[in-house]
């Protein structure tokens, strides 16, 4: 089973014995040297062209671009730029987790869902982008911005994004989701190991020192969990853990909503909740953005001619789809057989993790001597 999410693969081959995933390989088949193309610029077009290179959540990599090279030449974000910015990445993180969920969910939705699911989304997806393009332009008003984001607000809710609680609305494309994976108790509740703006000097330091760190980031013993569930694992012990995982992704929406829909009202939202940043030795800075797929990051270094001699980037989806990261602890001795379903169960919970590319779920039985 594939989702084309974006340039690259991830194929996810895993091992059964006795009914239990004995074994989980990831192999990532990703782009390289896209970094390369930064090098040489000058700072001021990283943020353009982070927008441009990447097709998933293109504004949060130029926000993270951004931030990157402001602070490599020790300079602040001004405060209408910092409410653009916020605007923009509450918007896409909106739509994004709407569009993997719609778009990928393993199972197909009700026939009734469908056809209006895609409508509502293309809606989302509109309202997203007035509100990215008056961030870009630099010309948030909160009067317009109010209106777009009512209008996300109102596509959000026909998809079944609550105002209150994480419980989607019923009758619902998020309703027929959670029923679909309701009686699907293959993974144990993991409790995640978040990565939180607390690990930023450590993931910096490493990423700026150790060569291939972006591609298999850890921490000190610890490979941490990022996105939606790692922000928002709930506590009910009696919830499925695919459930879990999907409620936190609504209640994610929901908070987003709520945060932009504020924002719209008195200009003010939590800044450092979404995106952050700072310096780094030999003229570099970073900047870390809260996206919806979890945290990433840009690192940056303008050399003695003024053009950026040094790029990094680090995208969540290699904190949670690392070979010895939260997806292959949640699937190993997991009961998940070897049938139709079994890929139907991995592929279910490799969508509520949403790498940002493709993926392939291959289940075989182990050679048993």
């Amino acid at each position: 089973m594939t989702f084309l999410l974006g340039a690259g693969t991830i194929r996810i081959d895993v091992t059964v014995s006795r009914a239990l995933a004995c074994s989980v390989a990831v192999k990532a088949n990703r782009p390289q040297g896209l970094t390369r193309m930064f090098v040489g610029r000058r700072p001021e077009e990283a943020s353009p062209l982070a927008g441009q290179v990447f097709s998933l959540c293109g504004f949060a990599q130029s926000v993270a671009a951004r931030l990157a090279v402001l602070n490599a030449a020790d300079m602040a974000m001004k405060v209408d730029e910092r409410i653009g910015s916020g605007a923009g990445l509450l918007a896409e993180r909106i739509f994004e987790t709407l569009r993997a969920l719609i778009f990928h969910w393993p199972c197909p939705l009700p026939a009734s869902l469908g056809a209006t699911a895609g409508r509502h989304l293309r809606e989302a997806l509109a309202a997203s982008q007035a509100i990215i393009a008056a961030a870009k332009a630099g010309q948030i008003d909160r009067a317009h911005l109010a209106v777009a984001a009512a209008r996300l607000s109102a596509a959000a809710s026909e998809l079944g994004i609550p105002s209150q609680g994480d419980t989607p609305l019923p009758e619902s494309a998020c309703a027929a989701m959670l029923q679909d994976i309701g009686d699907d108790r293959v993974f144990n509740v993991r409790r995640p190991d978040p990565l939180t703006i607390d690990d930023d000097p450590e993931v910096i330091a490493r990423l700026c020192a150790e060569p291939g760190y972006a591609s298999l980031p850890h921490l000190q013993g610890r490979v941490a969990e990022t996105g939606a569930y790692a922000r928002l694992a709930a506590d009910d012990v009696e919830a499925s853990h695919l459930v879990q995982r999907l409620l936190a992704r609504i209640n994610d929406v929901r908070l987003c909503l709520k945060q932009l829909t504020a924002l719209a009202a008195t200009g003010k939202h939590d800044g450092a909740s979404l995106a952050c940043g700072g310096t780094t030795p030999g003229a570099g800075g970073y900047g870390a953005v809260e996206c919806a797929r979890g945290r990433l990051y840009h690192q940056a270094e303008i050399g003695g001619d003024g053009r950026l001699s040094s790029y990094r980037i680090l995208a969540p989806t290699e904190w949670n789809f690392h070979p010895a990261g939260p997806f292959v602890e949640t699937l190993l001795s997991s009961p998940v057989g070897t049938d139709e379903a079994a890929v139907r169960s991995v592929s279910r919970l490799a969508v509520l993790f949403d790498p940002c590319v493709a993926f392939e779920v291959n289940v075989r039985e182990a050679a048993h001597a």
